[in-house]
């Protein structure tokens, strides 16, 4: 009867004594202004998200306290459990790295930077951009990559903002009749407006420098492919590379050079150094072989086939008469 009752109450007992160890774990989230002379952070709101095996269940809430701090209490801890945090300051919200809520632990810390913002877009440039060229299937597929440099000590944004009040960060000009834009790093998908002329980032960029890379493809369609390639932000070094055959990128001068690819093949290069914003670089990716595809050859057979009958029923009609 007593190993009965013991295993009826057994799970009830595990339960309760891990439900006790969950409620006794705290969380205490830090912040840092890093702007000189910035605002102080006493009342800004602290919103952390708890995601169990990344699917986010609760959102806690608090403001900072007089020392820099805010504490949560009775925080779920357990495998597969982390915590997000993030502080809304002056109407920005700046992301803390997520923290694992590991059984067993009853205390947790946390830290976000935060700054001031400015929307003077003088500060941000481009270090280094590369714009590398290769064929796939019947397309150019295009990769682009980017080093963004915010050289001061706030976050900026814009005070430039579309039809629905979102801001114009950092625009991206791409060529004309890109398709299948795949993101790679730093831009996110949720914070990017896409137009017919390229993307813009609506999310502020801190201070520092930041890796971007995206892709995107080009049909070709001709045997010659014009590419406009705008400047969107002060370039210190824009490289366009191309694993297409010698010879066959116009309208860049000569190149600076070949280099070997990861996978041995050969890469044709050109520099060109102290870009601004707005300045354009035009040039041409020729020698393409253009295969008709079979839908072009069904519509000139219909073509001739549709002539042929005319012309039946022309004779037809004249033999009659």
């Amino acid at each position: 009867m007593i190993s009965i009752l013991t295993s009826l109450f057994a799970p009830s007992s595990l339960l309760s004594q891990t439900t006790d160890t969950r409620r006794q774990a705290s969380l205490t989230i830090y912040v840092t202004n890093r702007t000189a002379n910035g605002t102080a952070t006493v009342n800004d709101e602290v919103l952390v998200t708890i995601y169990v095996q990344r699917k986010p269940t609760q959102t806690l809430k608090g403001n900072i306290d007089s020392q820099g701090k805010v504490v949560f209490e009775n925080v779920p801890t357990g495998n597969n459990i982390t915590a997000l945090p993030r502080i809304k300051h002056q109407n920005m919200m700046f992301n803390g790295h997520p923290i694992a809520l590991k059984a067993g632990q009853t205390v947790f810390d946390g830290h976000v930077e935060v700054y001031e913002v400015s929307t003077d877009k003088s500060k941000l440039s481009v270090t280094v951009h590369h714009f590398i060229m290769k064929v796939e299937a019947d397309s150019l597929r295009i990769t682009e990559y980017m080093r963004l440099n915010n050289s001061s000590d706030m976050a900026i944004t814009s005070a430039e903002k579309d039809g629905n009040d979102k801001t114009k960060v950092i625009e991206a000009m791409l060529p004309v009749g890109f398709k299948d834009l795949a993101l790679s790093k730093y831009f996110q998908e949720n914070a990017l407006v896409i137009t017919k002329d390229g993307f813009y980032d609506t999310m502020a960029i801190p201070p520092g420098q930041y890796d971007a890379e995206f892709s995107y493809s080009l049909e070709i369609d001709s045997e010659t492919i014009d590419i406009i390639k705008k400047i969107s932000l002060p370039t210190s070094d824009f490289m366009i590379f191309s694993s297409l055959d010698k010879g066959r990128v116009k309208g860049l001068g000569d190149s600076k050079g070949e280099m070997k690819s990861a996978d041995g093949s050969s890469v044709e290069y050109f520099s060109f150094p102290e870009l601004k914003a707005a300045e354009q670089i035009k040039f041409q990716a020729v020698g393409f072989n253009i295969k008709k595809s079979n839908s072009n050859v069904l519509i000139i057979l219909s073509v001739v086939f549709a002539m042929i009958a005319v012309l039946v029923i022309w004779r037809l009609r004249g033999q009659k008469s």
